[in-house]
Parts: C-alpha cells; structure tokens; sequence
C-alpha cells in the first residue's frame, strides 16, 4: 500500500522532485488553489486555459528545470462545486499519473479552501490509496504500482497526523470488501465467503463465529436455509463481534455468493455480474476490519448471511411458505427476491440484541437502480434522525444516499392471502416494497436500509471517479464508518 508521510508546510518553489499542484477551472484560465510565484506561475500560465483548463480529474504533467522538476496539474473543477470527494477524484487521478509516469515518490500540497486542513488531508489519502487499487488475482501477468511514496506538506498537528492514520485504516476495510466483492463465486462459495471474511478480521481482535445449515435451522432460520437449499454449497450466517466499549450497533450484509435467480431463474444478459450480489456482506467484513483498526469507542457486531442462490431439485419453489426467525412467515412469489429472506433472518437476530442502530447494505433490488440509477444508494428508515446521519455521511464520504418513503399503501403490496406477507409486491415501488418487507424484522430498534443494487460496482451509467477502478466499489464501508466514528465521538 502507499505509504504517506506529513512534511511541514513549505512553498511550492522550495520542494523538490514531483509535485501535485491543485486547480480550479476558471471562466478564461485555470487558476492554482495554491500560491505560485515566479517561475512557477509563469510555467503554468502558458498551459492555464489552452492544454489545461482544470476540469474535474484532468492532469497535466509539466517537467521542469528547477525545484520541484515537475508539475503535475490536478483539475478540481470550479471553485462554487467543490467538496471533499472533488479533492478524492482530483488527487487520486493525480497518484494514477504518477504511476503511469513511473515515479516512486509524489509531493502534494493541499489547496487553500475553506475546508478543516484535517478533513482535506484525509480526503486526498483516500483518493491517493483508493485509485491505486487493483484486483489482479487472476492476472498471469502483473503490473506492479511504481508509486510507492506520497508527500503531503501541509500543518502537522495531532488532527492532521489522525486524519492520515484514520484515511489508511479505512481504505484497508474498503480494500477487504473490493477483493471479496470482485472475486468470482467459483473461488467464493458460502464456504469460502466464511473463511475470507475469518481471514480478514481474526487478528484484529473480533470474535467469530459461523454457523452451518444444522445450526441454522435449530435457530429458526428459515429464510436462509430455504434459498441455501437449493445449492450444493449449504448456507452459512457469519457473526462478526468487535467490542470498543459504548452503545451497541449491527451492521447486516446480504451475501449471495452468485444469484442465478434459482426456479425464477434471471435471462442472461449480465447474469456475469451476479458474483456482486454479495457485495453488502462484502461491505460488512470491510466495516468491521476499519472498525478494529480504527479502535472506534463502539461496540460493534456484523451479520452476514452467506447463501448461493440455484436452481436444483432441492430448491425452494414460488407458492412454497417459509417462516422466519421471529415466527413470521411469507408466501413466495419469486424466488429471485431471495436476499430480503436471507437479510430478514439476520435482521430479526440483530434486533433480538437492541442495539442503538441497527443498519444493513444489500444488493437488493433492480428497482432501486432504475429510481436513482448508478449515482446514489436508496435508504430507508423508520428513525428520521438516523436517517438524517447517514445522509450526512454519504455527503461527505461521496457515497450519497437518497431517501425514499415507507407509507401504508406500500405494505398494502405485500399482503398474502396464506401467509403473513408475499416476498414481492409487483414491480411498481419494486426498492421500496422490498424495505417495507425488511422493517417487518427490526422490531422496535433505530433501522435504515441501503439498497445498494445501483453501486456496488462499477456499471454502464456509473460516473467514472478516479478512486474507483472498474468492479466492485466497496460502498458502504466509507460511510457507514463514518458514521460510526460520530457516534463514537458524542460518547467520549
């Protein structure tokens, strides 16, 4: 991983080797967010406005004969738009020119904005460590990163220095939910799904435990041993617990290692991407690393149930009725709306242990992408407050939500004729339908629900952001984070 240092302030002029120089797009020329005085102004006006204009991610890099030896120009954008995840884009497409350059060290300074130093420098580590990811597993041939260097001169103080550490951590627990997410469901059965997710958090002081179809069914899962049982690869339901101290909170991911649909089986085109319908529990495991390296003050437990979703003799069938963990039970209309039956075992768990919120992330349904797109994640909730949080967070994280309602008639949808509710309540209000059947798990406790069908990878209408490579994204670690670490704070 890049290894990032803090130096003290200096001026552009007195650093030498590579050097990130910020720019805002402005109406006749790009201006430097930074200072730039003599021979250095003069070298960047001559590009300011013609080859460079300081669009949102355009870099341009400049050699020249003095200290530093070369400029490279990082577009911001306008100065009126400008927010942290411009500063992520802008500086991690300025990483990717480094590497593609072949230098091993870059210097950056950061732009004078009014923005806190700390939450600018975190913003410019995630954009850096983030775009250099790469999933090359199954790569005969590797490229190996030529940068291994960034160095941010900027105030070094206790918030800066935090602000790195907390960057580096979190971009860890996202690394964790990209390699699970991106790998194929050949190398990631419930099985394999189980020991990646031990793999990535048993030295880090959580405790773990996973459960097998016997265990399951003695708990009164339902939900996931019924879409399990159709697989040669039997279901498991992971349990992730790690104790900072404080308030209790639950993070639920949906995990279907691939989703052919089972007897309502999907058509083919793009059933490829069907490997990502694991993603929130992806997300989890990612969660829960970044948690324990952050040593958040919080108590913190992951639910992840792990099903592969096929047709087979043995599979569960529309018409069948199945009961959930906390006795309720639904009428199946299509088996290929598996992961709320999954999500609803682990969710009446979750709410069993009253945690002061309780949030799950899953690949849920087509609708939410066809109501936001590829551009927001729908949340839905039964607590205003919480759901206010998580916007905030998603504003500032670039993993924006968007909130979509929860009204009686939706419920209406759902109703059955021989069981407690249907799996599915048609296509129209597909997303919200869906979380309206989730809120039928969570009892009383502070819920919100992120379907996040639309960006947990990138896809044909996905905006391209330099700190996200194509595949899986890991959304939902960076936000629910930070979340957590607001939560964190209010009790210290």
């Amino acid at each position: 991983m890049l290894e990032v240092k803090l130096e003290a302030e200096r001026k552009p002029d007195e650093i030498s080797g590579a050097l990130i120089v910020p720019m805002f797009k402005g109406e006749e020329k790009a201006e430097p967010a930074v200072e730039l005085k003599g021979d250095l102004e003069a070298v960047v006006g001559r590009v300011s406005g013609h080859e460079f204009k300081a669009e949102l991610e355009e870099v341009y890099s400049i050699p020249i004969e003095a200290a530093p030896d070369r400029l490279i120009l990082a577009g911001l954008g306008e100065k009126k738009e400008l927010d942290l995840d411009c500063l992520r884009r802008a500086y991690g497409k300025a990483a990717l020119k480094a590497d593609e350059l072949e230098l091993e060290s870059v210097n950056a300074v950061i732009p004078k904005i009014d923005k806190p130093v700390h939450e600018v420098v975190q913003a410019i580590v995630e954009g850096a460590i983030l775009a250099l990811y790469r999933f090359e597993r199954y790569k005969s041939e590797k490229k190996e990163r030529k940068l291994r260097e960034l160095k941010i001169f900027t105030k070094i103080n206790e918030e800066t220095k935090k602000a790195v550490e907390a960057a580096i951590k979190i971009c860890e627990g996202v690394k964790v939910a990209r390699d699970i997410a991106n790998t194929p469901s050949s190398d990631c059965t419930p099985e394999k799904f189980a020991e990646m997710a031990v793999a990535a958090v048993k030295n880090l002081g959580i405790r773990y435990r996973v459960y097998g179809m016997k265990e399951l069914q003695e708990m009164g899962m339902g939900g996931i041993v019924n879409v399990g049982r159709g697989s040669r690869h039997e279901p498991k339901l992971i349990e992730l617990e790690y104790d900072g101290g404080g308030d209790l909170y639950v993070a639920a991911g949906k995990a279907v290692t691939f989703d052919s649909g089972g007897i309502s089986i999907k058509p083919h085109e793009k059933l490829h991407e069907m490997k990502f319908d694991k993603s929130g529990g992806a997300a989890v495991v990612g969660i829960l690393v970044a948690a324990a390296l952050l040593k958040l003050p919080v108590r913190l437990i992951g639910l992840i149930p792990v099903v592969e979703n096929m047709p087979s003799g043995s599979a569960y069938k529309p018409g069948d009725i199945i009961r959930f963990r906390n006795g309720k039970t639904a009428e199946i209309i299509s088996t290929d709306a598996e992961g709320r039956l999954i999500l609803a075992d682990a969710l009446a768990y979750a709410a069993e242990k009253k945690p002061r919120a309780l949030i799950d992330l899953a690949t849920l349904t087509g609708a939410c992408v066809i109501a936001l797109g590829n551009h927001a994640s729908g949340l839905f909730s039964n607590n205003d407050e919480l759901a206010e949080k998580l916007i905030k967070s998603g504003e500032e994280t670039g993993e924006r939500v968007w909130r979509l309602p929860l009204w009686k008639p939706y419920y209406n949808q759902l109703k059955s004729e021989v069981a407690d509710m249907k799996n599915t309540g048609g296509s129209a209000g597909g997303a919200i339908t869906a979380a309206a059947f989730l809120s039928n798990f969570v009892g009383d406790n502070a819920w919100a629900h992120l379907d996040i069908a639309g960006t947990a990878w990138t896809q044909e209408q996905s905006e391209q952001k330099s700190y996200i490579p194509k595949g899986a994204t890991g959304v939902g670690v960076r936000l629910v984070i930070n979340f957590l670490m607001k939560e964190g704070k209010k009790k210290n």
